[in-house]
């Protein structure tokens, strides 16, 4: 970012913001550590997210769309006009993972969200202002997304028409490293059921059809696929149902498979191969097959680099370091879906030690003062990243122009 239209006025805000309500959002945050709960069971997040949001004065939808445990909430400056002055759209997750509880850290990007929105709404109030120069009018939106960890609750409110009225978005997720625009893939989950004939395995098994058979050979030719795969291609599966003695031979297998790719064009293809090795197993077996495809699958994400320069900048000014050189992350998740929908940034933050999300080690961390305190200063540069989008329209129509630009060669036509 060449030069910021951010105001050292409106830093101090922020700043004084986010210490004003840190006893508060850690509250928030341990109730939310502590009370892990699964996609789409999101009650007691839902219900202390938006209180506390009501409470600071956001214009709250509880229940919004379609999904119990999504919500709404909304602050506006005096003289904002639709059209005229953007939306910012801040992601919140809160959905746990089964047996591990928060390991991926949703508790943090829950008060992320909560976080960044307090201090949007003091600079939207527009108090204590040097010139008016520094007048910000916009609104700021903070979402409650339910269901991330494979219920897409994001895609679910992109349907709704929530993001009909936004025109930015981002959110931040703890990582083991600062990544500003890591790589995240699209994921299409799939069931694959073989239907054959049992026959006894030793007295006539030539009477049988071997759907294991059938399942083995799925799971080989996705193996012999591998080395024509790309390097940001992925393709993993397990057999959940492989019969039920030796001695039968199995008439029916179930397994599930992932696939994964950055672009939807790439997904496209990669699901053209994979239906080929599907009736390729079934055919060499004389089974039947039925192929069910999960709804809300996740894109891949389509970082708005203009976005993240602004994110990056002030991050880099509190003394957050961007290595040159991260490990792809390459998980899923459905802010990818909106990417696509409006121009958007998910940058990933380490919480002061190298730990992988999705262990027992993170957890733990996601629950410590260290965590909170890389999470507030994440939520300061989602703060001020809003601000500047408030505030500089050639920003705005750069990240813009980006998109329109971009999304041409990610998405199948």
């Amino acid at each position: 970012m060449t030069s910021s239209s951010v105001s050292p006025s409106h830093i101090a805000a922020v700043s004084s913001s986010l210490e004003a309500n840190k006893s508060d959002l850690n509250n928030v945050s341990q109730a939310i550590w502590n009370k892990p709960e699964t996609m789409f069971n999101e009650v007691f997040a839902h219900q202390l997210l938006t209180e506390f949001l009501e409470k600071q004065g956001f214009t709250v939808a509880k229940r919004y769309g379609v999904d119990p445990t999504a919500f709404r909430a909304e602050f506006q400056s005096a003289n904002y006009q639709k059209g005229v002055h953007p939306t910012v759209g801040v992601m919140c997750e809160y959905d746990a993972l089964p047996e591990i509880g928060h390991a991926c850290g949703h508790n943090l990007i829950a008060t992320s969200a909560i976080a960044t929105g307090l201090a949007v709404r003091d600079i939207l109030r527009n108090l204590n202002l040097q010139n008016d120069a520094e007048r910000v009018d916009g609104r700021v939106v903070v979402l409650g997304t339910p269901a991330e960890e494979g219920g897409g609750g994001k895609v679910n409110l992109i349907n709704h028409g929530a993001f009909q009225d936004i025109d930015f978005a981002m959110m931040v997720h703890p990582f083991a490293n600062n990544d500003l625009e890591p790589v995240i893939l699209g994921i299409e989950r799939v069931a694959v059921e073989f239907q054959g004939k049992a026959a006894h395995a030793s007295c006539g098994p030539w009477e049988g059809v071997n759907a294991l058979d059938a399942a083995v050979a799925l799971y080989h030719n996705v193996s012999l696929f591998r080395q024509q795969m790309q390097p940001n291609w992925r393709i993993h599966g397990i057999i959940m149902e492989g019969g039920t003695k030796p001695n039968i031979i199995p008439d029916h297998t179930k397994s599930n498979y992932y696939l994964r790719t950055i672009t939807s064009t790439d997904m496209a293809y990669l699901k053209e191969r994979f239906l080929a090795m599907v009736n390729a197993a079934a055919s060499a077996t004389g089974c039947t097959v039925n192929v069910m495809w999960e709804p809300n699958p996740y894109t891949g994400m389509l970082h708005n680099s203009a976005m993240s320069q602004v994110y990056k900048s002030f991050s880099e000014a509190d003394g957050v370091i961007f290595p040159l050189h991260v490990p792809g992350f390459n998980g899923s998740t459905d802010m990818g879906n909106v990417s696509l929908t409006v121009p958007s940034i998910h940058p990933g933050y380490a919480l002061g030690r190298h730990s992988m999300i999705h262990t027992r080690d993170f957890e733990a961390l996601a629950g410590t003062p260290e965590g909170l305190h890389f999470t507030l200063l994440a939520a300061k540069s989602m703060a001020l990243t809003c601000t500047e989008l408030f505030l500089n329209k050639n920003m705005q129509e750069q990240c813009k122009r980006e998109f329109a630009e971009r999304i041409k060669g990610f998405t199948t036509n």
